[in-house]
């Protein structure tokens, strides 16, 4: 699986540039989650990440180039400590699987790994994401905060259900609160987007002319996506 690859390529170097730092041992354990996300109050927050006008976003990338040979949490930016009003936020995560298979198992799999957003509750930590535009807000509760919530913690939640995803065999999150990162990040969401939503092109068995495809740039831009598409193809005849 290397649809993925030159956007984990790209996250990957531009958050170094940025001065990334690995905060995975900044926190001896996960978090503590709820069964359900937890109301917070504007009354009873600290602050929102990617609150207000300030941009957000979160995507998921996935390969098996080793890319992640074991599980890290990583920030660029301040921590939730340092952290006092609104700001940018972004998280990140690229996970390392082994090899899925076909198309149908490869939209699927990965479909299943992007909504574990949706079902990870930290306490104090009320999420709102939002599928159509790839945004992800949070409100940290001011008690959270003054008990010491970072996001190493809330990184250690997160790969917890990551890891018990059938495929995944290490994660690695990225949070991003510098509001420039944030910004010329955000278009890869789309553009991985567009790649999974490829697949279903791909197992719709539609005519494999590219000239009149959709998905051509995604294909021409994409290493794997034309040779999965003409395989399904040929497949199906």
């Amino acid at each position: 699986m290397k649809l993925y690859d030159s956007i984990i390529k790209t996250v990957l170097d531009e958050t170094k540039k940025a001065g990334v730092i690995e905060i995975t041992d900044d926190a001896k354990s996960a978090w503590p989650v709820t069964e359900s996300s937890e109301l917070v109050m504007q009354r009873d927050s600290a602050f929102e990440l990617g609150g207000g006008t300030n941009p957000s976003v979160n995507f998921t990338l996935v390969s098996t180039e080793n890319f992640v040979e074991e599980d890290g949490i990583f920030l660029v930016g301040d921590d939730i400590k340092n952290i006092d009003s609104d700001c940018a936020f972004a998280r990140i995560v690229i996970l390392e699987t082994d090899e899925i298979g076909e198309a149908e198992d490869a939209y699927d799999a990965i479909r299943n790994m992007e909504f574990a957003r949706y079902h990870v509750f930290p306490k104090g930590y009320m999420v709102r994401v939002s599928s159509l535009s790839n945004q992800e807000q949070v409100r940290i509760s001011k008690e959270a905060k003054q008990s010491g919530i970072n996001f190493s913690s809330i990184g250690k939640a997160y790969i917890e259900k990551y890891k018990v995803i059938k495929h995944v065999k290490n994660a690695r999150i990225i949070f991003i609160t510098n509001k420039e990162l944030v910004e010329s990040l955000s278009p890869y969401a789309k553009t991985a987007d567009d790649i999974t939503k490829s697949l279903t092109h791909i197992l719709d068995g539609l005519a494999t002319d590219c000239g009149h495809c959709d998905f051509k740039k995604v294909c021409d831009e994409v290493e794997g996506m034309k040779e999965m598409h003409l395989g399904m193809a040929n497949k199906k005849k």
